[in-house]
């Protein structure tokens, strides 16, 4: 049995991409509304939101995440407000697709997504090294180029 957690330095990442889409949603509607109330009264909603997604709910997310492979199966367990078990095993697995983004090395953003018998079982934000080591409990014959 071995314990995969999602790269820490993924959680900064869309961190960073959540302050980024609040900051360009507050310029989107600065630039439409005329209103100094109504674009003030947007901006602390935005403000707040992202406040509480980037310092409350990305770092609990990342802290619950957890995957577990087994001899037999792969078991996900998430969730902020209700934890989710899920598991899917290696024998309904269809096939597998892999996403590195760019500079996934140091971002940490790598997916492994499961196709199965009636859906997909989504492996998010992997180091490179663990996302790797999925395909091969999994029994891919993916490559492992870089």
């Amino acid at each position: 049995m071995r314990h995969f957690y999602p790269d820490k330095r993924s959680a900064g990442v869309i961190q960073f991409l959540a302050a980024a889409a609040g900051g360009i949603i507050f310029l989107i509607i600065k630039h439409f509304f005329h209103k100094e109330k109504a674009v003030l009264l947007s901006g602390l909603i935005i403000l707040c939101i992202c406040t509480a997604a980037i310092f409350i709910y990305i770092p609990l997310y990342f802290s619950k995440l957890k995957y577990i492979a087994t001899d037999k199966e792969i078991i996900r367990i998430s969730g902020v407000f209700f934890k989710i078990h899920q598991s899917v095993r290696y024998s309904s697995i269809q096939y597998v697709s892999v996403i590195k983004t760019f500079l996934s090395g140091y971002t940490g953003l790598n997916f492994v997504i499961l196709f199965v018998f009636g859906g997909r079982f989504r492996l998010m934000f992997l180091s490179r090294d663990d996302a790797d080591e999925i395909l091969r409990l999994s029994g891919s014959t993916y490559g492992g180029e870089s």
